[in-house]
């Protein structure tokens, strides 16, 4: 019996989520977060109020922050390659399967028209369907894109930095990149979500430069997102200013600071539910479902790019929600294993593994 669970271990790469030299917490936060991303999209699609759910905004308001964050912690272990060769491992990694991943999409569509598909991508041949997603990576796999955007500038940055030797204001240097991220402000090719989503990104290299600080003050951090998250929650509107933007703007006047204010309180919304969630999963440290969250959290991208082909049904209320939910989960799981890691045609097409 125990040789027999070594080889399902094996099999699903189980021990990859716990083996040595890897931060388990991160693994968990990267698990936990696409539990979160699944269900919130699930609800997306499927909920009649889509973006105004409760649990949507509460889901949203977070957990893909927490994920540009989480891949800027590891930055630093890539510092050993050129810049060049980061671009291009990177591009494989990302860029490849976005495009992949835009065929299927292609095809689903011409199978399952869905009448909230925007016009310009249905009836158009592959070519131009594939120009409108890179130019407008918001109707496909956007993270994968906006994650590569966020890597290959942030990479360039520690790389000037380093080349320049300019370590002494490395945070400096990193903050500037930061307010120079801001004036990305096009909805072409990714720029406006690369604007919003590169300070994450940023953060999680500071965070990772700064763990133990982080570590040895965390009960404090952990207080603020028990508090804080759901005070600011309740003002949280994901694709509109927050309810208090007009009181902001009679006491204000229509200057620039409202919205200034207004980022402000985004980027600490994001943050304190990432503080929030920490705590809970340190809470469940010892249990099995912490061990689970840290194998997931190693095929996160894996999940990601195929979840949503999986919900499906109708039904609104919480219980045939999280149904579909978790058949979008393990039914990804079940692709990602048994199919698309098995073949390395598949691992590099789909998931961007050369190996």
């Amino acid at each position: 019996m125990a040789a027999s669970w070594e080889k399902i271990k094996a099999f699903l790469k189980i021990g990859e989520g716990t083996g040595g030299g890897r931060n388990l917490h991160v693994d968990a936060l990267k698990g936990i977060a696409i539990i979160f991303v699944v269900f919130a999209h699930t609800i997306q699609l499927r909920h009649p109020l889509h973006d105004g759910s409760y649990l949507y905004l509460t889901f949203s308001s977070f957990a893909m922050p927490m994920f540009m964050l989480l891949s800027g912690y590891i930055i630093e272990t890539q510092l050993r390659y050129s810049y060049w060769t980061y671009v291009k491992k990177y591009a494989l990694r990302l860029v490849l399967p976005f495009f992949v991943w835009g065929v299927v999409s292609f095809f689903y569509f011409k199978l399952f028209p869905d009448p909230r598909i925007p016009a310009e991508m249905t009836g158009v041949s592959l070519p131009s369907f594939l120009f409108f997603l890179a130019r407008y990576p918001g109707n496909g796999m956007w993270f994968l894109w906006v994650l590569f955007l966020n890597s290959i500038f942030f990479f360039a940055v520690l790389k000037l930095i380093r080349v320049k030797n300019w370590t002494r204001w490395e945070n400096y240097i990193i903050i500037a990149s930061m307010l120079l991220s801001r004036l990305a402000n096009t909805e072409n090719f990714g720029l406006a979500e690369f604007r919003t989503y590169y300070p994450y990104y940023a953060a999680g290299f500071f965070a990772c430069k700064y763990y133990p600080f982080l570590r040895d003050h965390r009960k404090i951090f952990y207080a603020l997102g028990v508090v804080l998250f759901p005070l600011l929650l309740a003002a949280f509107q994901r694709t509109g200013f927050p309810s208090f933007y007009q009181d902001l703007v009679q006491f204000f006047g229509s200057t620039g600071l409202p919205r200034f204010l207004v980022s402000i309180y985004k980027y600490a919304l994001a943050f304190a539910g990432m503080a929030l969630v920490s705590f809970l999963m340190e809470l469940v440290r010892r249990t099995k479902f912490y061990g689970f969250t840290c194998w997931v959290g190693t095929l996160t991208l894996d999940i990601y790019v195929c979840h949503s082909y999986f919900v499906l049904g109708s039904g609104e209320a919480l219980w045939q929600l999280t149904a579909m939910a978790v058949f979008a989960f393990f039914a990804s799981l079940a692709l990602t294993l048994l199919v698309l890691k098995r073949f390395r045609i598949t691992r590099l097409l789909f998931l961007g593994e050369s190996r």
